[in-house]
This record gives structure tokens, sequence and C-alpha cells, in this order.
């Protein structure tokens, strides 16, 4: 029986000291290094499967060989155009294993594709890969696009291999009261299955709005080939406004909003317009109520312009959930929402909504700028614990909380405040950053990071490295925040990029019903997977020993391998973040 978890318990916290003795760090490295070699399968050429921008540093990373050269080739013709003596091997580490030796090809720039191969050993040719400009916008569209295809109650894709005809149509009952019903198609189902959570959609449809914020000149119409491309609106805005017009169905008139609509059972895998199961619409949550308080006034800026009508009902919308929330001060219901009895599948569950409430006020101060919300965040952050500021995630919206306040326009009699918020940032950054200089892979993830969902843990790392680096300037965060990417795109010990279709190697059998059921060529492009699972085990069997290497491409394994909206929001915006310029080409792949 499949349910949809998400094991964010992990907070962050600063690394401590290695408490080896020398003769002990002398066992563990012979261990390490029996460990590392005694399978070829482990050896390979590490690198982006995306590729490199053009004038970038490039590092790969010879994985588990011992060797003197390698060389850069044109895959089309074979001829090198580049070579060099390996750079320092780094010792095995206790999370991957590996034994990794530098590959810096950083005068490489021209415009191609391209393969590694070290000079003096056999088939150790790695994937291809390309350096060029804007090497990451076809992806980013990719991703983003994958959206289209979680499209809830409405025909997707007849012009692409991935299409269905409507699903989900009904209305939907509610589980306490089953007699009585309420409109709430749309939306996006939210993972490999079909349910829809009001929080998580939020905060995907919050990550996108915050990279079209972030970057806006790389976003525009006819991107992403979906049907309401040529409308003049920027593809992005509309595929985040099919969600929001979702969130404001489950919106009651007091404000509140419905926590999700889902199964009561898990009954097996479908294809979206064949899934028989009755999906109910649950209880409201005060936690789902900020997080839609706060995308919807996120979002009534920026489609105001395109949309003013909608932006209006997102405005009133917004204001009327922080209605509820002022007039329901504690977490409802309390403790958090919880699963009725007998109902299994992905519960979103909350211990604290603090964290939304100031994400909520934040973006409030943002659109109104009203005190009333400003002096709401300052009189509340102290609780907020940030301090150890956890993984941004459906439960964990800290970082958007701080984000959003040290953007905004604060006056000078909290400027304490501000200084005291932006200190916590970065002291948080320079923690993700002992362990960035740790890992021999130079990704962001601490051994105890690989839980549900590990790529996205990492990603929100990112994410906070970039935002040190927005209040700071200092590149060293944005660089590490780069290496997450790399890592994501196939620089890891798995060898595959982690994102279905990007990269020329990536993951081919997700947990995602309509990409298994429908027995495509390849699986929907663009779904960022959960990654390594150290901590959960399918039928408790282990795939590796090593933390980062417990993960297999597999559809059945959705511990490690199934895809979800909030998962691939993260990579949006991190990957918008190196992103530079637009591209008006449809990267779809199609299938008349």
């Amino acid at each position: 029986m499949k349910e949809n978890l998400q094991l964010s318990k992990v907070r962050f916290l600063k690394p401590q000291k290695s408490q080896f003795t020398p003769l002990c760090t002398l066992f563990l490295m012979v261990v390490l290094l029996l460990g590392c070699t005694h399978n070829s399968r482990d050896q390979f050429i590490a690198v982006n499967l995306v590729g490199y921008e053009s004038n970038s540093p490039k590092v790969a990373y010879l994985v588990n060989f011992n060797a003197n050269n390698f060389k850069v080739l044109r895959l089309d013709n074979s001829e090198t155009v580049f070579s060099s003596s390996v750079g320092l091997t780094i010792l095995p580490d206790a999370i991957s294993g590996d034994r990794l030796t530098i590959l810096d090809f950083s005068e490489v720039n021209t415009p191609g594709e391209y393969v590694i191969k070290s000079s003096n050993i056999r088939n150790s040719r790695s994937h291809s890969f390309f350096i060029k400009d804007n090497v990451y916008n076809n992806a980013l569209h990719t991703i983003i696009g994958s959206y289209y295809f979680h499209r809830c109650g409405t025909a997707v894709g007849n012009e692409t291999e991935w299409n269905y005809t409507i699903c989900h149509p009904e209305d939907a009952p509610f589980l306490n009261e089953p007699n009585k019903s309420k409109q709430v198609t749309g939306g996006w189902h939210d993972a490999g299955d079909y349910n829809k959570f009001s929080g998580n959609t939020a905060l995907s449809a919050a990550l996108l709005l915050y990279a079209y914020e972030l970057n806006p000149g790389i976003f525009s119409d006819n991107q992403l080939d979906i049907p309401e491309s040529g409308n003049g609106i920027p593809d992005i805005l509309d595929e985040v406004s099919w969600a929001l017009k979702w969130l404001l169905k489950m919106q009651r008139d007091d404000g509140a909003i419905y926590h999700k609509v889902s199964q009561e059972k898990w009954i097996g895998e479908f294809l979206p317009n064949e899934d028989p199961s009755i999906r109910y619409i649950f209880d409201i949550s005060s936690a789902a109520t900020a997080s839609f308080a706060a995308v919807a006034a996120l979002s009534s800026r920026h489609i105001k312009e395109f949309n003013p009508a909608l932006s209006q009902k997102l405005f009133d919308a917004s204001l009327n959930a922080w209605d509820f929330l002022t007039s329901n001060p504690e977490n409802v219901p309390y403790g958090g929402f919880k699963n009725p009895s007998g109902v299994t599948g992905g519960e979103y569950g909350d211990p604290s909504d603090l964290d939304e409430r100031l994400w909520a006020s934040a973006e409030l101060y943002k659109l109104t700028n009203s005190d009333e919300y400003l002096d709401y965040f300052i009189q509340n952050y102290e609780g907020m614990n940030v301090s150890e500021i956890p993984p941004l995630s459906w439960r964990d919206a800290e970082s958007l909380a701080l984000r959003s306040i040290l953007s905004s326009n604060i006056p000078d009699r909290y400027s304490k405040d501000i200084e005291v918020l932006k200190t916590y940032v970065i002291d948080h950054a320079e923690a993700i950053l002992e362990i960035h200089q740790q890992n021999n892979y130079s990704n962001l993830l601490g051994r105890d990071h690989y839980y549900w969902g590990s790529n996205s843990v990492g990603l929100a790392f990112a994410f906070d490295l970039l935002h040190a680096y927005e209040i700071s300037n200092v590149s060293v965060y944005r660089d590490a925040a780069l290496d997450q990417l790399h890592f994501i795109f196939g620089r890891n010990p798995t060898n595959i990029s982690h994102v279905t279709g990007i990269g020329s190697v990536s993951v081919k059998y997700p947990y995602h019903q309509l990409s298994e059921m429908g027995k495509f060529s390849a699986p929907v492009p663009g779904m960022l997977v959960g990654g390594p699972n150290n901590f959960l085990l399918l039928d408790d069997k282990e795939i590796s020993g090593w933390p980062s290497k417990n993960y297999k491409d597999t559809f059945k394994n959705y511990l490690v391998n199934e895809p979800a909206i909030n998962f691939t929001a993260i990579l949006v915006f991190v990957t918008s973040a190196f992103s530079t310029s637009a591209n008006q080409s449809n990267v779809i792949t199609t299938s008349k």
C-alpha cells in the first residue's frame, strides 16, 4: 500500500567537529577504500548531464578510478578540444563511499555537446553534456511544463504522448458528511497519485511565483505549449493561475481552507481518467489557510497587470483567510491536521502553523503596506525559532517568511529587528557551507538529511544560500547553490539526472501513475523525484549501505522515486536563479 508522506523531521543543525582519533580515521579510510572499489558499477565520470554555462567554472569527478590524464571530446566527431592532468584525489567519505578525482575543464568555453574520457582507463567515458550560454533555460521550461500534466479536472496534452481525457470531473463529497458535496474540480495532482493538498499546492504555486519575481525577464508567453499560450500572459503565471483557481474553491465563507481532497484508502494505480476512487473533502486546517493567505497575497501582486479580476478575487480571499486566522489564533485543529481513523495516505499535518502565519503576514504587508501585518510579524517572529531554520517544505515556511519580510520596505523603527533576521539567514548559510565543504560531491546534504524527499531538501538549502546571496552579495553562497544543481542534474553518486527527461541520462521509471500506466516511451518530462532515502526502506530492503546511494530507479519504490509538485517547484526556483534570458521554443517532445 502506497502512502504519500514526506518525512521532513530532521532540522538543520550546525555540523559537529569530528571526534575520530588518528587510528580510527586510518581504519575508516581503509574500510571506505575497500568498499568503494569492489564493484565496477561504481566506476564512472560524474558530470552535470545538462551542462555548464560557457564562461563558468566546469568540474567533473572521476569516481573510483586511478588516472593521470583526461580529455574533453566533441560528441559529434570525437575531436579532442582539451586535455589535462587530473586534479586532487579526495579521500572517500562516509556518505557516498566514493573516492573522487577532480577534473577541471573550465577552459572549454566553445558551445557544443561533449563527453569526457580518461586517457589511460578503458571504458571511462562520461555521458554527454552541453557547454553553451543559457544552458539551463530549456531545462527550466520543461520542468515548469510538467505541471500541465498534473492538471486535474480537464483533458490534458492531446498533442503530446502523455495525453488523457478529462479526469475527476465529479463534485467531491465531504468525508464527515458524504451526502453533502462541493465543486472542487481543478488544481494539480499532488505527486505520483491523484490527491490534492491545499498547503502543498500553495507552497508549490508560491515557489513558481517567486521564480517569476526573482527573474521575470526569462519568462514569457508561448514557452510551455499549454492551452493558455498566446494570450499575452507569461505561461508560468497561467499555470500558477490553474492552481490558484482551485485553491479559491477550497475556501469556506469564513475564510478557512479545506485541508485536502483525497481518497479514503489506497486502491491501486490507474490512469487519471480511469481512477475509480472517490475523493473526499477533508476538514479545514489553519496551516493550509495561512499558506493560502500567503500565496493569494503574493499572486494578487503579480497577476494584477495581466488579470485584474482574478487579482482582486485573490486579494479579497487573502484578507478573508487572515480574518479567520486572527479569529482563531491557535493551531486549528489542535496539534495540526490528522487523518481520521481508517484513512490512509498523505496527511500533511503540521504541529505548528506560526511559520505559515508569519509568511502570510509578510506577504500581506507587501500587498497592502498595512502596519497590521508588519506589526504581527515583528511581534511574533521570535517564536518561529529561526535560530534552527528547517529545510523549506509544505510544513516549514520559515525560509519563505524570512525572504518575504527581508525583501519588503521596512520602516526604520524596525531596523534592529531586520538586522537580527539577516544575521539568522547568514548564520544558517554559513552552517550549510560547512556541510558543502565536507562533501566530496560538493552538494549540501549532511548524512542525516537523506530522508524522504532528500533532493528537495538539498534544493531547500540552495534556496537559503541564494537568499543569503541576495542580502549579502557574497558569491560563495551562490556558487554553493549551483553545486546542488550540478548534483541534481547528474554530478552525483547515482550517475543520472534525478529529473525526468532532463540531461543525457535521467530517471526512467518514476513512481508516477500517468507515466507508468500509460505505457509511454518515456515518463512525463521535468519532474524531480524524491531521491536517496536512508530512513525508510521499501519492504525493509536496503538498496545501499551508503546514504547517498540508497536510491533505485524503479517504479514501485515510491520512497525514493516519486515526484511531487513541491519537489519540482523548488527546483524551478533554483534553476531560474541560474537561467539568464527568455527562450521562446517549445521544449516538450511531442508525438502526434
